[in-house]
């Protein structure tokens, strides 16, 4: 038999809300594709937390940091808050050899603590999409 194997620069944009009291946040629908290696995300706040709170992981939702592990980019303010390469075990630079979602899943971030008011997060990752079938 032989394979067929695609691979394309792709991008994805995922808007995510945490609540008030709350310290996660995720994707209302699920967002990432299957087969997706992200790459970096850069990182956007269009509603900002009351508190000072700090955006730490970006992940799945079966892995909340999977993506972006570590990060401290402040959500108290609204703006571009930096491009963040995926180290986590989903991501390109994750240091495994399995990265990629291999199950399609919502997108969900994790804030160091209670943001005291709705915060939005925009996020638009970069990455590589990839098929392979065999005949």
């Amino acid at each position: 038999g032989t394979v067929t194997s695609t691979m394309a620069m792709e991008t994805y944009v995922a808007t995510i809300t945490v609540a008030d009291g709350a310290t996660t946040g995720k994707e209302s629908a699920i967002g990432i594709p299957s087969n997706f290696i992200p790459m970096g995300v850069t990182v956007a706040v269009t509603t900002a937390a009351a508190n000072a709170v700090n955006l730490v992981d970006i992940g799945t939702d079966a892995d909340t940091d999977g993506f972006v592990d570590g990060i401290s980019a402040a959500v108290n303010s609204t703006g571009f808050k930096g491009f963040f390469p995926c180290n986590g075990v989903l991501g390109m630079s994750g240091g495994t050899t399995t990265a990629a979602t291999e199950t399609a899943d919502e997108v969900e971030i994790v804030l160091s603590g209670d943001p005291g008011a709705d915060t939005t997060v925009v996020m638009k990752f970069i990455g590589i999409s990839s098929s392979s079938d065999a005949s």
